[in-house]
């Protein structure tokens, strides 16, 4: 029975966790005027799981954390610039993917026009993968934005599995949310975040501890705690 409890305590305390990154996900979206505060609030949020799970594997100095708000803000500070160039990137290939299978199935392109509907159905793959590891590789590696939209790339050639589960999760998150908006309410970024995160860091395909983590600038908490949300410089 105390086990059961405990479960219970631990899935209502994981609960209540994802539902205030949510909601500092959607403050901090505001804060950027959504256009410019929507990718490095998502940022941040993957920043923070990732200290997660840092602190769950007994990284040195990974509990010594300020509170999840000085956390969450100073990620989105930090990552107003770089996860908006990713976001941009993101955010064009997507319309470009989207007009084209509007303007394909608008046009008729003979014999052509299955391979063509082929070969955008392989870039929409592509791109849903890569917008489902992206910011955990970003969360991860102190790179610039080419360089980790690149590691995404080479990560869906190299571990075509891992990448083909995280574009599921994403997959099946959106379908839950387009089916049930509530959850999407509560849940929207942080739910899928929160598995693709958990089960790429237990792939093992993210280096641990396997060279020197470049810190971000530190800040303070009101009780004076100092956060230092560390990236790897090291290659998978």
């Amino acid at each position: 029975m105390n086990r059961v409890l405990g479960w219970h305590t631990r899935i209502g305390d994981a609960g209540l966790r994802l539902a205030y990154l949510q909601l500092l996900w959607i403050i901090h979206t505001l804060l950027g005027a959504v256009v410019f505060g929507a990718y490095p609030a998502t940022a941040a949020v993957f920043a923070v799981l990732r200290r997660d799970r840092m602190e769950a594997d007994g990284w040195a100095g990974a509990a010594d954390r300020p509170s999840v708000w000085r956390e969450f803000h100073d990620a989105w500070r930090a990552e107003l610039v770089s996860a908006n160039v990713i976001g941009v990137v993101l955010t064009a290939g997507w319309a470009v993917v989207v007009y084209d299978h509007r303007l394909l199935r608008a046009v008729d392109m003979g014999v052509a026009g299955p391979a063509l509907q082929g070969v955008l159905w392989l870039l929409t793959l592509l791109l849903l993968v890569m917008s489902s590891t992206v910011f955990v590789l970003h969360a991860h590696f102190a790179e610039s934005p080419g360089r980790i939209l690149r590691r995404s790339a080479v990560l869906t050639i190299a571990r075509p599995v891992l990448a083909l589960m995280c574009a599921a999760v994403l997959a099946v998150a959106l379908g839950l949310y387009y089916v049930l908006p509530g959850l999407g309410i509560v849940f929207g970024v942080v739910a899928p975040a929160f598995a693709i995160v958990g089960y790429v860091w237990q792939t093992g395909v993210l280096p641990r501890a396997s060279g020197d983590p470049v810190p971000l600038p530190p800040s303070r908490d009101d009780a004076g705690a100092t956060t230092d949300l560390s990236k790897e410089t090291s290659r998978v």
